[in-house]
């Protein structure tokens, strides 16, 4: 077994030749959190309060994790008195495992119903790994949502084409064990997932169909042509390269995205298939063939917009529930907060995608629409470059200034209309670095520094050429009749902020997002003004920032007080 092959991926094994580096210093580096050893452990996921303390007793005996997650399965079936013939065939399929002496406190052993297994297994398992395997196990808070309005019933079918250890399995309402299929391409979940559907249903004599496979390679040796009633999950979330059974190599696809059509194969008709997805599929222009695939070939019936993140991932999401059944004309569909409230339909747009903007009430919606119709310009046209990635932050960045050494700041450094002093110094040698932008844009006359992840828009202004992480973007704006300083007023300004936010709703400062704002056509003594107000907040005139707010509201035609009786609860 080599490291390259199992523990990093192929774009992070180029970038390590680049380097030349063999990466065995980087083992829970930030660049390659693929190979990281920490672990998280997922406190919504807790049932049984002593939970949290066994996992810890179990992590100081660092058992080896097959051997562990096999001795908990084998005493949680012999416990809770599961038919013997499939005890019998669990046990010969899990034959090559050893049985470790354990003790399991019988508050946790007794609990037929919980995935506490599960629990133990993601609290110990290192966070290379649950990248690489999608073991981000969902809240049975949102497991029980998505499954609020679903009972089985007669020859019914459900299937989780992603299953982890069964949770969504194991809380459909009227279900037999024979209706239930799930698919997960890691052993020790498909193990788990057999031993908790064995236990739930310790009197059937149905063995679990769970299989331990590729869904999106090899779903039908599995389901050998079956259909079903609903199929509900939470996919693998982020962008892959990889073959599908009918297809060529597919680039750079969201993986939830594949995962969602693939099973829309499998489902009957009038089916319901409901997932957690990233927000990004909404909004993300690379997204648009799933958008299409969603108004043209499904009826969407809910969009639901969650505010909370799984522990170890800064994504928003959402859960999406679609129909497959035919509709003629334009459809609607409704979205809902985190709260269950219905906030609006949303209709069908023109061309086949469907509109994709975060909740609104009416009073936001009239502020988004007046600054829509001021539009003259956007920034479509400008430039954009990221900041470096050096490839081993720690090697190559030093605390001090030395001969040789330029300063160079990252996210955290940028304020609106200022930077920080730099604490960090770097030999600019665009040859040693993993990833690195055009001089042009480092060393521009003029440009704008913008932090990367932020809950608002953070811009500042750059004309010493210096140099930026990552962490931070480079834009050089080009908008109609206005300077680059104008710009900056714009996108540090209240107003842009809430537009940002109101339309975006995004951690991620993202170009795309930032195209779609809309700048006014403005008069060049406007332009001059606002210049220079600019030159007074890079200066450190906090008023200047005032003065700001209140000429772009009203070059809008708006005012700040309508901002706040919005944003006042």
């Amino acid at each position: 077994m080599t490291e390259t092959t199992v523990f990093i991926s192929k774009a992070t094994k180029r970038n390590w030749d680049k380097l030349k580096n063999s990466g065995n210093d980087r083992l829970t580096r930030r660049a390659n959190k693929s190979r990281s050893q920490k672990t998280i452990v997922p406190d919504s996921y807790v049932m049984a309060g002593s939970l949290p303390r066994f996992v810890e007793e179990l992590r100081q005996q660092n058992y080896p994790i097959n051997d562990l997650i096999f001795s908990l399965c084998a005493l949680k079936v012999e416990h809770n008195k599961v038919n013997e013939a499939n005890v019998k065939r669990f046990f010969e399929e899990y034959k090559s495992y050893q049985r470790l002496n354990l003790e399991v406190p019988r508050q946790i052993l007794k609990n037929r119903f919980d995935d506490w297994i599960g629990f133990v297994y993601q609290s110990l398992t290192a966070e290379g790994h649950r990248i690489l395997t999608g073991l981000y196990y969902t809240s049975p808070v949102i497991v029980d949502e998505m499954l609020s309005d679903v009972e089985l019933f007669g020859p019914q079918r459900f299937l989780d084409p992603c299953c982890g250890s069964g949770i969504f399995l194991m809380k459909v309402q009227g279900a037999r064990l024979e209706q239930l299929y799930g698919i997960d391409n890691d052993p020790l979940a498909v193990m788990i997932a057999k031993a908790n559907l064995m236990v739930k249903f310790n009197e059937s004599e149905v063995y679990p169909h769970i299989y331990q496979l590729d869904f999106l390679l090899h779903a039908a040796s599995a389901l050998a042509g079956l259909k079903f009633d609903y199929i509900i999950t939470n996919p693998p979330w982020g962008s892959e390269k990889r073959k599908h059974h009918n297809s060529e190599v597919i680039a750079s696809h969201e993986q939830s995205t594949l995962f969602f059509t693939e099973s829309f194969n499998y489902l009957n008709n009038d089916g319901v298939l409901h997932f957690l997805m990233p927000t990004s599929v909404l909004k993300i222009k690379v997204h648009s063939d799933f958008r299409h695939f969603i108004a043209n070939r499904t009826c969407l019936d809910v969009i639901k917009c969650y505010h909370e993140r799984f522990k170890g991932v800064f994504t928003d999401f959402i859960s999406m529930k679609v129909q497959n059944k035919t509709m003629n004309g334009k459809q609607s569909y409704i979205v809902k907060t985190a709260h269950n409230e219905v906030i609006r339909k949303i209709w069908q747009v023109q061309d086949d995608d469907f509109c994709a903007i975060p909740l609104l009430n009416d009073r936001t919606e009239a502020i988004l629409d007046k600054a829509e119709r001021m539009r003259h310009d956007d920034l479509t046209h400008s430039q954009w470059a990221l900041g470096i990635i050096t490839g081993n932050n720690a090697k190559v960045l030093k605390d001090r200034p030395r001969k040789g050494l330029e300063p160079i700041f990252t996210g955290k450094d940028i304020r609106p209309y200022g930077l920080k002093k730099a604490s960090r110094y770097i030999k600019y040698n665009r040859v040693d670095f993993q990833q690195c932008a055009k001089d042009e844009f480092y060393r521009a006359k003029e440009k704008l520094v913008y932090k990367f992840v932020s809950s608002s828009l953070c811009f500042t202004y750059d004309d010493k050429q210096r140099l930026f992480l990552n962490s931070a973007n480079i834009l050089i704006p080009k908008v109609d009749g206005m300077s680059i300083k104008t710009v900056l007023a714009f996108l540090n300004s209240a107003l842009f902020n809430f537009l940002y936010a109101k339309r975006f709703n995004d951690i991620k400062i993202l170009k795309g997002n930032l195209s779609a704002l809309p700048f006014p056509k403005i008069t060049p003594k406007q332009d001059k003004e606002l210049t220079a107000l600019v030159d007074r907040a890079l200066s450190g005139d906090i008023s200047a920032e005032d003065e700001i707010n209140e000429l772009v509201f009203s070059l809008y035609e708006l005012n700040q007080e309508e901002i706040r009786m919005i944003e006042t609860p």
